[in-house]
């Protein structure tokens, strides 16, 4: 590596540090990267419920490319992002199979204000992701 080349990588990175607007802290929200990050690994990189660790799973793991089929032809955008989400799930819903993003994503954040703004921002974004799969 050339002798300038550490020097510019700290620079670069202390540049992105202030240019981020929590503090230092990267908000991804980029549907198609969270999904792939946080859900792929059981619902498969297409959402068909098919990822590698679905084969142990005691559960069939639903295909999300079928939420409007299944929803009379319109997307449960508010029903997809509460069971993301999982905090506030009504007891009609049963189990949590899943992890509860919603707090997963808000203590990545530096303080709760910006960790709810977080959970928010990354669930959006994973909602408009598999919104954009389905059939």
């Amino acid at each position: 590596m050339a002798e300038w080349a550490p020097r510019v990588l700290t620079l670069l990175g202390a540049t992105l540090f202030l240019l981020t607007p929590t503090g230092g802290q990267v908000i991804d929200s980029d549907g198609a990267i969270l999904f792939a990050r946080y859900c792929a690994a059981c619902h498969g990189q297409l959402g068909e419920g098919d990822g590698p660790v679905a084969s142990v799973m005691l559960i069939t793991v639903p295909n999300l490319r079928t939420l409007s089929a299944r929803s009379n032809g319109s997307f449960p955008r508010d029903a997809v992002m509460q069971y993301i989400d999982g905090r506030n799930l009504p007891a009609a819903h049963g189990d949590r199979l899943m992890p509860v993003w919603g707090d997963a994503f808000a203590k990545t954040a530096v303080d709760s204000e910006s960790g709810e703004s977080v959970a928010r921002t990354r669930i959006t974004a994973i909602t408009e992701f598999v919104e954009r799969l389905q059939n």
